[in-house]
C-alpha cells in the first residue's frame, strides 16, 4: 500500500559542520535537525553559537529552530527565525511553508495565504502548495477556494489520495455528506490508503451523530498506527458527545502528545487545545456539537 508524504508542516532540514566536532555539539545537531520542541530551539541556538555552522546554512538553522519554536508554542520566536531565514534565503519556499502555518495558529489568515501564493510561485509544478493553501481556506471557511485549490493539486498529482480524502471532507463541510462518503469509500476499497480512509470516514460519521461507527473507523486507525494524533482528537469529540469528559481529556491529551503528523493540518490540534481548556476549566459551556469551529 502507497503511503503518502504527511502534509501537517514543513519539514526540518539538516546541519552540517565545517569540522569535527565533540559528541555534546553532535547531539545538538541532531536535535536541531529534528525540530521537535523547545530542546531543539536550544539546541540550533547552541549550534549556531559554535562558530562551526557554515555561513550559508545560516538560514536553516534559523529555520529549524524556528520549526522548534513553533512546536513548543513559542509564536514570537518562531516567526522572528522564519523571518530571518527568509532573509537570508528570499527563495526559500519551505520557509514561507511554515511561516503560512504558524500565521495560520496566530489567526492572521490574508498573511498565511499570501505567504502560500510565494510558495506556489516558487514552485508552481509542485501540488503541495495548492494543497496547503487549500487546509487555510477551508479553515477559513472558504470552500469552494479550498475545492478550487485542490483541483489544482489533483491535476499535479491524480495518484495523490489525500487530495482526495481532503476534497471528502470539504465536501461534508458543505453539507454533501453522500458525496464525501462515496469519495471516502472509493478510497478505501482501492486500498490506497486504509488510515486516513477510516479517519476521513469515521469524520463524516462523527458530523452525522453515528457515533458507533465513527468509533469503529477510529478503532482501525489506532490499530493500523498512523493518523494516530487525529484519530485520539476525534474520539476525544465522539465522547465528549457521549458525555464521557473524562476519556474526552485523556484522548485529547494523547493526541497533543503525538507528533503533528495529520493530513488536515493544523485545525484538528487547534481544537483539541481548545476543547481541553474548556474541559479542565471546567466551564459550562455546551459540548462538542460535531460542527467544526
Amino acid at each position: 500500500m502507497k503511503r503518502s508524504i504527511y502534509l501537517a508542516s514543513a519539514a526540518f532540514l539538516p546541519l552540517s559542520l565545517v569540522s569535527s566536532v565533540v559528541a555534546g555539539t553532535n547531539e545538538d545537531l541532531a536535535s536541531c535537525t529534528a525540530a521537535q520542541g523547545r530542546a531543539s530551539a536550544d539546541a540550533c541556538t547552541r549550534v549556531m553559537n559554535s562558530g562551526r555552522l557554515p555561513d550559508e546554512q545560516r538560514y536553516i538553522g534559523h529555520f529549524n529552530r524556528g520549526m522548534g519554536y513553533h512546536h513548543a508554542g513559542e509564536y514570537v520566536g518562531a516567526l522572528a527565525d522564519f523571518n530571518e531565514a527568509l532573509k537570508l534565503h528570499p527563495r526559500f519556499a519551505r520557509g514561507y511553508q511554515a511561516r503560512a502555518f504558524l500565521k495560520q495558529d496566530l489567526g492572521a489568515f490574508n498573511g498565511a495565504l499570501a505567504d502560500l501564493a510565494h510558495v506556489i510561485a516558487l514552485s508552481p509544478t509542485d501540488w503541495f502548495g495548492f494543497y496547503y493553501r487549500a487546509l487555510i481556506l477551508r479553515d477559513r471557511g472558504d470552500y469552494q477556494g479550498a475545492i478550487a485549490d485542490l483541483d489544482r493539486a489533483y491535476r499535479l498529482m491524480p495518484d495523490e489520495n489525500r487530495i482526495e480524502l481532503l476534497r471528502a471532507l470539504v465536501l461534508s463541510d458543505e453539507g454533501k455528506i453522500d458525496a464525501a462518503r462515496l469519495m471516502i469509500n472509493k478510497v478505501i476499497a482501492q486500498g490506497r490508503d486504509d488510515s486516513a480512509g477510516f479517519y476521513a470516514r469515521a469524520s463524516v460519521a462523527f458530523k452525522e451523530g453515528r457515533l458507533d461507527a465513527a468509533s469503529d473507523d477510529l478503532a482501525r486507525v489506532l490499530k493500523l498506527g498512523q493518523d494516530v494524533d487525529v484519530a485520539h482528537i476525534l474520539l476525544g469529540r465522539v465522547l465528549e458527545a457521549r458525555g464521557d469528559t473524562g476519556s474526552a481529556i485523556e484522548h485529547y491529551r494523547r493526541a497533543l502528545a503525538e507528533p503533528d503528523r495529520s493530513f488536515e493540518g493544523r485545525s484538528p490540534r487547534k481544537l483539541a487545545r481548545e476543547r481541553l481548556s474548556v474541559l479542565q476549566r471546567g466551564a459550562e459551556v455546551p459540548p462538542d456539537d460535531g460542527k467544526d469551529k
